[in-house]
Formats: structure tokens, C-alpha cells, sequence
């Protein structure tokens, strides 16, 4: 899925690219010769091709989100309104730091209640854009020290000022990373052995909370 959507956006770069200017000149040679039934097929066209492959491109990225969280999660995600959102300014590279809090959602209140070595020992499942990224299966806290490089790396204290309420947030998930009843899993990569990007997921049963950080650097 996620393949077909980018070849629906390169389809309509190279159009795009390519047949803009011919396909304007025909217009304007067009409307000088007022060929008035013509422009206006000239205009419907192209409308409707975009219209058709935007509808595509956006059913395709609703259905690669669901199948995303899904593999996250192993369940069902239906998510409501972010409780709280920061999102920094990203580089050209896509570097950058992002959080959402979310309201647990019950089918996944359901899944961590009911955790299983399906969930322990399977989950989260990596999009193919993270197959070189390393894992850690879902756990339970209290939080493992050994990630503790992790964690800080996730919290960034370089980002904690930036947007009130984000440090009250960091409070709140290292709160819930010390104490039962609170799940964590990640992607990380770490190249040249020091932890460069994050994707760190966090279900808090007691608090009722959901939290997904991404820290790329």
C-alpha cells in the first residue's frame, strides 16, 4: 500500500513536471482561436484527473495509517482528538521532535488489559520505511534502566521549553515509566552506536493515556 502511494505521487510529479507547460500553451492557443467548447474540455480534464488520484492518495493514507497503528499496537486504533500536540519545525531531512497525548481508546484499554506474549514477544511490527531501524518488543514498566539512553533521548531536553505544557508532559510519562500498569515499545536507530531517531509508543492503563513521541536527528 504504502509503495502505491508513492507511485501515485510520483505519477503526478512527472505530469505535473512534464505536461504543465505544453499542455498550458494548448490552452492559450486554444483561447486565442476561441475555441470556447474546448478550453473547457481542456480545463475538466486535468481537474478530474487530480481530483481522481487526490481521492486515491488519500484512501491509500488512511488505510497505510490504520494498518501503521495496527501493527503497533495489534489491535484495532480508533484514536479521538490529541489531548496535546507539539510538533518542532522539521529540517529538510524530516529532522525534528514530535508528541500527542491521547485519551486510551478502549479497544486498546481492552488489548493491554488482556497483554499476552502475542503482544510481548510480536509487537510493534516495523513499516518497511523502518526496516533498518532496530526494536524493543512491548514490556512492561517499571521502566528497564538499560534504556535509559532511550528515554532521555525521547524526553528531549532540548525541546522541553519550547511549547507550554511539554514539560508537565515529560513529568507525566516518567511518572507513568515508573510504575506497573504502564506499557512502552520503540524503534530506534543508532548509528555510529549513539541513538539518532526514536519512535517510542506508551500506554498508560492507570492514567488512561496514550503517548507517541518521534525524535529524528
Amino acid at each position: 500500500m504504502y509503495d502505491i502511494l508513492t507511485a501515485i505521487q510520483g505519477i503526478v510529479f512527472l505530469i505535473t513536471i512534464l505536461g504543465c507547460v505544453p499542455y498550458g500553451i494548448w490552452i492559450i492557443y486554444s483561447l486565442f482561436k476561441k475555441r470556447w467548447q474546448r478550453v473547457a474540455i481542456q480545463v475538466t480534464i486535468p481537474v478530474a484527473v487530480y481530483v481522481c488520484l487526490a481521492g486515491i492518495s488519500a484512501l491509500c493514507s488512511s488505510k497505510i495509517h490504520a494498518d501503521y497503528l495496527s501493527g503497533v499496537y495489534d489491535a484495532e486504533v480508533k484514536l479521538g482528538p490529541a489531548i496535546f500536540e507539539y510538533d518542532s519545525e522539521r529540517s529538510f531531512n524530516g529532522d525534528g521532535y514530535s508528541l500527542s497525548v491521547y485519551e486510551l481508546p478502549a479497544g486498546l484499554r481492552k488489548r493491554f488489559e488482556s497483554v499476552d506474549d502475542r503482544l510481548l514477544t510480536e509487537y510493534p511490527k516495523r513499516p518497511s520505511y523502518r526496516n533498518h531501524w532496530k526494536f524493543e518488543h512491548w514490556r512492561e514498566a517499571p521502566f528497564d534502566d538499560k534504556f535509559k539512553e532511550h528515554l532521555d533521548f525521547a524526553l528531549s531536553s532540548c525541546d522541553s521549553g519550547k511549547a507550554p505544557g511539554l514539560s508537565s508532559r515529560f513529568e507525566s510519562i516518567r511518572k507513568a515509566m515508573a510504575r506497573k500498569g504502564t506499557f512502552y515499545a520503540f524503534f530506534y536507530n543508532d548509528p555510529g552506536g549513539y541513538i539518532g531517531d526514536i519512535d517510542l509508543f506508551i500506554v498508560d492503563l492507570v492514567e488512561g493515556r496514550l503517548y507517541s513521541i518521534n525524535h529524528n536527528t
